[in-house]
């Protein structure tokens, strides 16, 4: 490349650096085009006068249930542009705030995507308002296990910030097994067989709507398939579940 150019190495390590969207390099120190790039040279081989970026968060969503899926997804807030950023940090910190609130008035301990019921009749006020604090401090640890992951198996260090800012609306739906759960704790019928089935079947719903919304995040944050998303979204699912269920014996 240097005696095609006729440029300096230092000119060359610039342009690369700024063709990283397009070209990667790999451990054995050779340069390989990334997806983008194979799409742009295909573009200007077949003499493509203007490339469109192609839409990765939808490109391997075939699946008619992944499709009726993206209807209830908050693709404007995951995937947000600039002007959508402050938003989006809203949104993110109400949700955070709610849970919180929720999950002091439910007697809840958050991990991950499930909740552990604590014994209201022997906790102080203040005890709950830390137990509510849980929801914030799951968040964080939640974040870090998932970023973790994805640069783990899939080497993706792509927009941690945005991930970050968005990570909140990942817990949306449980927000509302929140508020349905106080209702039935509230009616006392939580105690009722049937529903506390009910409750069991809300609490199922709402986490899968969550690993949905996680697992399209990673898609477009990290530039996943959506398969190796659901993949890392179900792995980390079953290992708070075995985690939690080994506490619990």
């Amino acid at each position: 490349m240097k005696e095609i150019l006729r440029v300096s190495t230092g000119t060359i390590y610039h342009h690369l650096d700024t063709l990283s969207e397009l070209v990667e390099q790999s451990k054995d120190k050779k340069y390989y085009l990334k997806e983008l790039g194979i799409y742009a040279y295909n573009s200007l081989k077949n003499n493509i006068a203007t490339i469109k970026t192609p839409d990765f968060a939808h490109r391997e969503i075939k699946s008619p249930i992944l499709r009726k899926l993206m209807w209830i997804t908050s693709q404007r807030f995951i995937k947000f542009e600039n002007e959508d950023k402050f938003y989006t940090m809203l949104i993110s910190l109400s949700i955070l705030l709610s849970g919180a609130i929720l999950c002091g008035f439910n007697g809840f301990f958050s991990f991950f995507l499930y909740f552990i019921e604590l014994n209201q009749n022997v906790l102080e006020n203040y005890v709950q308002i830390l137990i509510g604090f849980s929801f914030i401090f799951n968040f964080f640890i939640f974040f870090i296990v998932v970023e973790g992951f994805s640069r783990l198996f899939s080497r993706k260090r792509e927009k941690p910030l945005n991930f970050f800012i968005s990570f909140g609306i990942i817990q949306f739906p449980m927000i509302f097994y929140l508020i349905l759960h106080l209702i039935l704790k509230t009616l006392n019928l939580i105690g009722n067989n049937i529903f506390s089935l009910i409750d069991k079947i809300f609490l199922i719903f709402f986490q899968v709507w969550s690993l949905w919304l996680l697992s399209y995040s990673l898609c477009v944050n990290k530039g996943l398939s959506i398969e190796n998303s659901l993949i890392i979204s179900l792995l980390l699912h079953y290992g708070g579940f075995t985690l939690i269920l080994f506490i619990l014996i």
